[in-house]
């Protein structure tokens, strides 16, 4: 940006001739306008009803079939997966979408193709001709199938966008940016349009110094303070982070509001205009300059004097933090939670397995804890959580190590053999939880408190109910059975479906049979309203495994009457287990006979 403008260039001109460059008409139905956040001109959003034929077929199944072209083009083999259809039948489906002009056949079509693994000609699970998508069928591709939006909430939507002009307005200072005029243009402008798809307004922003120089530099200062308060990076605007920002306070993140440059000329309705002139006179200043981060002496986890990068909670200041983490420190502790500047691969499980051979000949501390060095440390065997310990054995050899109650978890040890997944999981959360407040209590920080948002109730498409109704029919299924029987129209990929039943796990609506013999390990089935009371009961009680109670890493005994409830709660899910298995045996899933691929 700086370069830009040190050569004489003006932004606006640059942009304006960007805009024609990769300007694309294919899909374009918006206004001849430049959007107001970046280059180009604004893609019309190519909506279409997904439920008319085209080609024989459903709009929706073609546009899924043209979705799965990838640079290098589209295969037989995707057509099958997509629609359904044998060999011959997709290539005909191919063929047609050839002719309404949406893909481009390859030039061998008619050629035999010489398999060299089978020795045959056209063999169908080697043949890796592609089919290249049209700009007609990107478009397609790219299509929605997203509902008009009446004029009244339009208005709605605009007025939202003209309240938070004046709130921009009130305190320019924020974002270095104000709302001089926004005008409506496109379909929004015409009187008689009761059906939008999109709401298009056209935004005059302005300045708050008027030094371009000196505006730059405020806005690189808002960035940095953004930056160290924990704001991930992202794709800033090209007129800058401070022109972002109040875009993004006008419309958010709408689909339906359109934001664009106003145009030289340009006649629509006013929507709204400030009569004040919120451009200030700028002070000349010195070149910015980032300012440097202190070094950290070393690590606060560890102790060691080995190079640490700063952390922080989300939300807290990042370049003046005391805590600092070496690398194997910061892997260990990685979570949602810290932030710091660097690469976000972090990964934990590297460290863990070096640690684990390394520290019982070369601990860091000649007494305490190996790997933290606090006083309260014990030495003993301690098994892995996981079998990925790398040793090449069955992943249950004991380490003989000296650890404090929060290390352990952080290198994904337990405290015995043969601990449960669930166990293991709580106990290295506990243990997280445990070193983060060590690391605040001891630099003197207190803790930002993070904002929980209430979880909102499941939200079930018709293909979640679908499910559901077919778990009641068929008693208990799996996510192969919905692969392979003969209502799986859209998808017949296990792992599609694995991820449709694990939104019905979230939500308590389905749980895995576990009275089943080793076949039936992955079933599932769904649960009752009194399995899920129960689950409430049992949780708002006590819920087991090691926490973090403020000073040391326990594992609290259940209260009085909570193993009588979670015994009433086990009969009550194995009577559901052996019903749904009994219900399977009775009305098996039915099993489409399909080819190789499907």
């Amino acid at each position: 940006m700086e370069g830009i403008e040190e050569f004489g260039l003006d932004m606006s001109g640059l942009l304006a001739e960007m805009a024609a460059l990769y300007a694309r008409e294919d899909g374009d139905s918006g206004p001849a306008l430049m959007p107001l956040g970046g280059i180009g001109r604004q893609e019309g959003e190519r909506v279409v009803d997904l439920d008319t034929p085209l080609l024989g077929y459903a709009t929706r199944e073609i546009r899924d079939l043209l979705k799965r072209g990838n640079p290098y083009g589209l295969g037989v083999r995707d057509a099958q997966r997509a629609v359904h259809l044998d060999r011959d039948r997709s290539l005909a489906l191919l063929a047609t979408a050839v002719e309404a002009g949406y893909l481009t056949a390859p030039e061998d079509l008619h050629e035999p193709q010489h398999c060299y693994n089978c020795r045959t000609d056209d063999c169908e699970y080697h043949d890796h001709r592609t089919w290249k998508l049209t700009p007609a069928g990107r478009s397609l591709a790219h299509a929605s199938g997203r509902k008009s939006s009446t004029r009244k909430n339009a208005d709605a939507l605009v007025a939202k966008v003209v309240k938070a002009a004046q709130t921009i307005n009130d305190a320019p200072d924020a974002t270095l940016w104000w709302v001089k005029e926004i005008r409506a243009v496109g379909k929004y402008a015409e009187d008689g349009q009761e059906q939008l798809l999109h709401v298009d307004l056209a935004v005059d922003l302005r300045q708050r110094l008027d030094d371009p120089a000196e505006q730059r530099k405020a806005e690189q200062r808002l960035r940095d303070a953004a930056r160290d308060r924990g704001e991930r990076e992202r794709v800033w605007d090209m007129a800058g982070y401070g022109h972002w920002r109040t875009r993004l306070a006008l419309t958010g993140r709408s689909k339906v509001v359109r934001l664009f440059r106003p145009a030289e000329g340009l006649d629509g309705p006013v929507l709204f205009r400030e009569e004040r002139n919120l451009t200030v006179p700028a002070v000349p200043s010195a070149p910015y300059r980032r300012p440097p981060e202190a070094p950290a002496e070393g690590c606060s986890w560890c102790g060691r004097a080995a190079p640490s990068a700063r952390v922080a909670q989300r939300g807290s200041a990042l370049a003046s933090s005391p805590v600092a983490l070496c690398e194997q420190c910061l892997s260990l502790g990685w979570t949602d939670d810290l932030q710091y500047q660097g690469s976000a691969q972090v990964w934990a499980w590297p460290v863990v397995r070096d640690l684990r051979g390394s520290l019982p000949q070369s601990p860091f501390h000649e007494t305490g804890c190996a790997l933290c060095g606090r006083e309260d440390a014990v030495e003993q065997q301690w098994w892995p959580g996981d079998d990925r310990d790398g040793s090449g054995g069955d992943g249950r050899e004991p380490i003989v190590l000296r650890l404090c109650d929060v290390c352990p978890g952080l290198l994904e040890l337990v405290d015995a053999p043969g601990r449960e997944g669930w166990w293991c999981v709580r106990h290295q959360a506990a243990c997280l939880t445990g070193m983060h407040a060590l690391l605040r209590r001891r630099a003197g920080v207190e803790e930002v408190p993070a904002a929980r948002k209430a979880r909102k109730a499941p939200r079930l498409t018709p293909l979640h109910r679908d499910v559901l109704a077919r778990l009641g029919e068929h008693g208990a299924l799996s996510a192969w059975d919905l692969a392979r029987a003969p209502f799986s129209q859209d998808h017949q990929d296990y792992r599609w479906w694995q991820v449709r039943l694990i939104h019905l796990f979230d939500h308590c609506l389905i749980t895995s049979v576990r009275n089943g013999t080793a076949e039936n390990r992955e079933l599932v089935r769904a649960t009752s309203e009194v399995e899920r009371d129960l689950a409430v009961r049992l949780g708002a009680l006590h819920r087991p495994g090691p926490v973090w109670d403020g000073e040391r890493v326990v594992e609290p005994a259940p209260p009085a009457g909570w193993a009588e409830l979670r015994d009433q709660a086990e009969q009550a899910a194995a009577v559901l287990d052996q019903e749904a298995l009994q219900r399977r045996e009775e009305h098996p899933v039915p099993e489409a006979v399909r080819g190789r691929w499907g």
